[in-house]
């Protein structure tokens, strides 16, 4: 078979089940491999990969420098222009790109897969073409259905996946976790991006940049722990300070986020969405294409979040609230039990009040796991048509419930019940089996899972049968299941920080401290623990931006509010009456949301040299459609004149 003795560089892995039908291979090969003039196919090249004991299970594919020119093409991918700017790229116009003297390293070898894999999902059936070969049994539509969502649903293809590229991660791994500096400099975030893509760098360096956010307050936080002056005084100068300090972060942010996207040719991005594989509906005329396409009415997307995704939700917030008050009882009942004296049982009658809530924090972190597999799924009922679509409601799920399942606990008694060594010790435990469960489930676990399939690799090698690269990252390294674990991982902890450090300064020492070897364990488990990932565009984080800016506004109320609640501040304040006190602070409170917006304000989410940049660009591409007006029209008067 032809196919078998292609020689090319592999980028893409196809990895099918061992229950797909060798015709149903075939078939997908042949739609590959076919010439997109000929047979609307992908023209891409491909083969089995050369491991004797997987049966064909293992696709490799690849593609020819011109056909992936082609595609960088058609997908307007941004490259670096030699005026020093980002223009979408045009074969026509290549060679006043950059490193276009060598065309065989000019896409990124990430890019190169983003090719590929937006040729494979696109790929259709022939128009003849009414069942699959070796299910004879499964009808398809040739002018909607791809063969990709098809196997899919049959489960015939366990994943697809671009390759690992060994010397490119070496060299991006050795600056960014593995050498001993790495704790002491700043990430090559373009390295990063290089190799993962933007939305995976964005997470990155958002993670960095909070954590050196989390130095300042910190060390103030140490001050303030240690400072023997009035409560009024501490709590009130860390309060302001947090304030401003985490307004001033995300507009910093905002700045930062928008200069990389300059960069990377992702500022103002802006891309034609094709409809999720999983998306279904009656074919409709689309008044964008012209084409057949699904289309699933919003009427019934709306019904099923109000009658179904709604009330789910509201019962799992309700469980989350019936749990803490069960915890609550069962913590005052063991405070009754272990009164705290200076016995010799103080440490017994310690750790036994902190059981309750080592176990209230396991139920946290359990139900988080699990109402985030209820909310994809219930994100996957309601059919959002695009992606960006489907992660805003499933962002808006997750932060419903983590801000209520995690804070619930800390708001009543912090607020209700103004106990505030209680919030004190749910903090503390709270941030410490975070810390532990989040290495195990995120890190050690699935590292060892991989070390255990890659001793039975060993175990097959030792017996000479060949274990090619491609079967060791099919097996051996667990699918990428993108950034989302990671951020809601992040936002708790922000939480924590900016809603209740304020009562717990030493919390954000504990953050800086776990942030800067999560920095690092994150980026080998990227590295060594999860397939590669398609590169996604992306210009910022997406809609947690959001998400961290309602908690910097909530911050503002809950400071203010623990500031207000403390004993010693009301004693300062003793001459006024309750209704004057509670009245000062809420005067408070609207000064400090007033600076929060006047800050937000002051600074620009868009540097100057980038506006003036965008500015520029915008200016050359009218004069250039200005020019061409001209030469057409100068063209169209010489033909007019020789009439």
């Amino acid at each position: 078979m032809p196919v078998e003795k292609s020689n090319f560089e592999p980028l893409v892995v196809i990895h099918f089940s061992s229950k797909t039908p060798e015709e149903t291979k075939n078939w997908m090969i042949e739609r590959l491999i076919a010439k997109q003039d000929e047979n609307d196919g992908a023209a891409l090249l491909v083969r089995y990969d050369s491991d004797s004991e997987n049966h064909n299970d293992i696709l490799l594919i690849g593609a020819t420098l011109d056909r992936l020119l082609l595609g960088a093409e058609e997908l307007r991918i941004k490259k670096p222009y030699k005026n020093d700017t980002s223009r979408e790229f045009l074969i026509s116009d290549i060679h006043n790109f950059d490193k276009s003297e060598n065309l065989d390293s000019f896409l990124l070898k990430s890019e190169k897969q983003l090719i590929i894999w937006e040729e494979i999902q696109n790929v259709r059936p022939m128009q003849h073409e009414s069942t699959i070969p070796g299910v004879p049994t499964k009808l398809i539509e040739p002018n909607h259905d791809t063969i990709l969502c098809l196997l899919h649903k049959l489960n015939y293809i366990i994943s697809v996946f671009p390759l690992h590229d060994k010397e490119d991660m070496k060299l991006t791994e050795r600056d960014w976790f593995m050498s001993k500096n790495s704790f002491f400099k700043s990430q090559d975030i373009h390295k990063v991006r290089n190799y993962f893509g933007e939305e995976v760098a964005y997470y990155f360096e958002f993670l960095e940049f909070y954590t050196k956010a989390l130095r300042l307050p910190a060390v103030l936080g140490l001050c303030v722990s240690l400072w023997p002056g009035s409560d009024f005084y501490k709590y009130s100068l860390f309060c302001i300070f947090n304030v401003i300090w985490w307004t001033v972060f995300m507009e910093k942010w905002k700045r930062l986020s928008n200069r990389l996207a300059y960069q990377w040719g992702s500022y103002d991005l802006q891309i034609f969405e094709r409809p999720r594989p999983l998306y279904y509906g009656d074919l409709k005329t689309s008044p964008i294409t012209n084409q057949q396409e699904r289309r699933y009415p919003k009427w019934k997307r709306v019904l099923k979040k109000y009658l179904v995704s709604y009330p789910i939700l509201i019962c799992c917030l309700a469980l989350s609230l019936w749990i803490y008050f069960a915890f609550y009882g069962i913590q005052m009942k063991t405070d009754h039990d272990y009164p705290l004296d200076d016995s010799l049982f103080f440490i017994y009658a310690k750790l036994m009040r902190t059981l309750p809530s080592t176990g209230y924090s396991l139920l946290i972190l359990g139900l988080n796991l699990i109402y985030r597999k209820i909310a994809t799924h219930l994100t996957d009922f309601e059919n959002h048509r695009l992606q960006t679509s489907y992660e805003n409601n499933l962002t808006s799920k997750l932060f419903i419930f983590y801000f209520m399942n995690c804070f619930i606990g800390l708001f009543y008694e912090a607020f209700i019940n103004a106990n505030f060594a209680n919030v004190v010790q749910l903090l503390t435990v709270f941030v410490i089996f975070n810390a532990i469960f989040l290495k195990f489930t995120e890190q050690i676990g699935p590292y060892v899972i991989k070390r255990f399939k890659k001793n039975q690799l060993i175990e097959r090698k030792s017996q000479n049968v060949h274990v090619s690269e491609a079967v060791k990252q099919a097996i051996t390294l667990s699918s990428f299941a993108g950034t989302y674990g990671d951020y809601l991982t992040i936002f708790e902890q922000y939480g924590y920080v900016a809603l209740f450090s304020a009562v717990f300064p030493w919390i954000t020492i504990c953050a800086l401290i776990n942030n800067i070897f999560e920095l690092r364990a994150d980026a080998f488990k990227y590295c060594y623990v999860y397939q590669r990932p398609f590169i996604q565009r992306a210009s910022n984080i997406g809609s947690w931006r959001y998400a961290f800016d309602i908690l910097s506004s909530v911050a503002i109320v809950t400071n203010t509010a623990l500031i207000a609640m403390q004993p010693s501040v009301r004693a300062y304040f003793s001459s006024y009456t309750d209704a004057e006190y509670i009245l000062m602070f809420v005067i408070a409170e609207h000064v400090l949301l007033a600076l929060k917006f006047a800050i937000g304000f002051a600074i620009p989410s868009t540097p100057h040299e980038i506006q003036i940049a965008k500015e520029k660009n915008l200016y050359e591409s009218n004069q250039a459609l200005r020019n061409e007006r001209e030469r057409r029209a100068s063209k169209a008067q010489v033909s007019i004149t020789k009439l």
